[in-house]
């Protein structure tokens, strides 16, 4: 999907974190089955839950559930899910791997004068800790996790929030990610859509989605970025 010769003009480059800026080590499968054994243990019938589903999938779905449910409640369960995933993302935040050349990319969008965010569904101690670890906090203008937004992706609150602080329209950014809620995401906020191959879905799902471009390493970002 990378056309040759095609380019992006762009001000602002928004990226993903794991699967995407680094490696992606976050057991998500094992966060995801555990957030559906503690559903049940607070009386909530995960029966149409599955590993599958995106974590805000999983929200939206038991409060659909649970609309009888005093606002109190579902907030206790919002909480009990990201207290989990926190768990298994500062694991994988203790000994993270930048992906090739991340750096390189990172510095050289410094160079070309072109702004710097990443928008993750990680909570903001695992993400500033793995971007400090890898020595990309410096060629970052803005950093955005879920602990900044209302709902996680695909929803679209973090890169909407992300483009407000760097002060871009959509249309003047561009998104790179390794998950089909990553272009779903940057879709329904109507920007392009970059696709790193590598992370957590695979090619096939990816090009379902349809993104902008797909490449198979971030140096290939440079190449369609003017």
């Amino acid at each position: 999907m990378n056309v040759k010769g095609k380019q992006l003009r762009t001000k602002a480059v928004i990226f993903d974190l794991d699967g995407t800026l680094i490696e992606f080590k976050l057991r998500f499968n094992d966060a995801k089955l555990e957030i559906i054994s503690r559903l049940r243990e607070l009386g909530i019938d995960p029966g149409n839950l599955s590993p599958e589903d995106s974590i805000q999938t999983i929200i939206s779905k038991v409060m659909s559930m649970n609309e009888a449910a005093n606002k109190e409640f579902n907030e206790r369960v919002r909480s009990e899910i990201f207290k989990i995933m926190e768990k298994y993302e500062l694991e994988a935040a203790s000994n993270p791997s930048p992906k090739d050349d991340a750096l390189k990319v990172l510095k050289n969008l410094r160079s070309m004068n072109i702004m710097v965010a990443v928008a993750t569904n990680s909570c903001r101690k695992a993400s500033l800790l793995t971007l400090q670890k890898c020595g990309m906090l410096d060629y970052i203008n803005v950093v955005i996790t879920r602990d900044d937004v209302e709902r996680i992706k695909p929803a679209n609150d973090l890169l909407k929030r992300a483009l407000d602080l760097l002060g871009v329209s959509p249309e003047e950014a561009v998104y790179v990610g390794d998950t089909v809620y990553d272009i779903e995401a940057a879709k329904s906020m109507g920007m392009k859509s970059v696709s790193v191959l590598g992370g957590a879905h695979s090619e096939s799902m990816l090009v379902e989605k349809k993104p902008d471009f797909i490449i198979k390493s971030l140096s290939e970002l440079l190449n369609i970025l003017q």
